[in-house]
């Protein structure tokens, strides 16, 4: 959500019962590489010092060369929402924003935290007077980002930058298949946690449609209808409101349950070809000898993926 540059960086990401946690660099141009990484497991009900006591335990063992890092933000709280403002002046956007944010969260202007992606091509970093403004709106209260960011500094790490589930998705996913995302193509990326998922849409010159959605089941095999519901509510929405650049291609990553029976249901369902995308195992993805001579067989895990997407905020 903000940033900093040319810092080394790790990503860390607190959810769900484990901690996990990436570093990640470019080799070369169309490649990317974990130098560090690992995750450990906490108790639902862990307190913050037990929490702190395992982040200090997994910096040691990854022997993690840097303190500073991008932070995850998990609350069911969050307010991410696509907003499309036809002709509205860009000087006008932060007021629009915040009235919206007020209205979702219910709190005081002073009491959120906000920011905003646009939607805009990369080649035209400046929005003219009189574009149709669109993208993706974060809010959350300023009492829960400074309850997080609290307990990583009594963990001794130095929080920069903080970030949500679907853009450190999306920056994972373009980072190592963007040339699949353009004009005429569009991709459905669905990042399955224990209790969540994230839904983005990626299309165009790698603009974002995102949702994210919130179990109270471990289990995404026994909410699958649930799962598939939302996915193709997404999609409606994406083509009705959003955009017309048709989805080809269903990427499915994270907890995704090994039953065949799951992933092809969702395929015949929803009719588009649906894949399980395992980001540390992608072509364009490198594990260090250092990583794979350690606990290889733990960080090649569906636990890293958002962790890994945080991590690319040092690159």
């Amino acid at each position: 959500m903000s940033g900093v540059s040319r810092e080394n960086i790790a990503g860390i990401n607190i959810a769900d019962g484990v901690v996990s946690v990436s570093r990640i660099v470019r080799r070369g141009r169309h490649k990317i590489a974990l130098t560090h990484g690992g995750w450990m497991e906490y108790a639902p009900d862990a307190s913050e010092d037990e929490i702190i006591r395992v982040i200090g335990q997994l910096w040691k063992k990854t022997r993690m060369p840097t303190r500073t890092v991008c932070v995850g933000l998990h609350t069911r709280s969050l307010c991410l929402k696509y907003f499309k403002y036809p002709d509205l002046a860009p000087r006008e956007l932060a007021s629009a924003l915040n009235l919206e944010a007020e209205e979702s969260l219910q709190l005081p202007p002073e009491e959120i935290a906000l920011d905003w992606h646009l939607n805009r091509p990369k080649n035209d970093p400046y929005t003219q007077l009189g574009e149709q403004l669109h993208g993706m709106m974060v809010a959350v209260s300023k009492n829960e980002v400074n309850q997080q960011l609290n307990l990583l500094k009594k963990a001794g790490l130095f929080p920069v930058i903080t970030d949500v589930g679907c853009t450190s998705l999306c920056n994972l996913f373009l980072a190592l298949r963007g040339d699949k995302v353009n004009e005429n193509n569009a991709v459905c990326v669905v990042n399955l946690a224990r209790y969540s998922a994230d839904i983005s849409i990626l299309y165009n010159d790698h603009y974002i449609y995102p949702r994210t959605i919130i179990s109270r089941s471990a289990e995404w095999s026994s909410k699958l209808q649930y799962l598939i519901e939302n996915i193709s509510d997404a999609l409606l929405y994406y083509h009705v409101k959003v955009d017309k650049t048709p989805v080809t291609q269903l990427a499915l990553t994270g907890f995704v349950p090994k039953e065949p029976e799951f992933v092809a249901q969702i395929h015949d369902t929803i009719g588009l070809p649906t894949e399980v995308w395992s980001p540390l195992k992608d072509d364009h993805f490198i594990v260090s000898h250092k990583v794979r001579s350690t606990k290889h067989r733990d960080v090649i895990s569906p636990l890293m993926t958002t962790s890994l997407g945080l991590g690319l905020r040092n690159t």
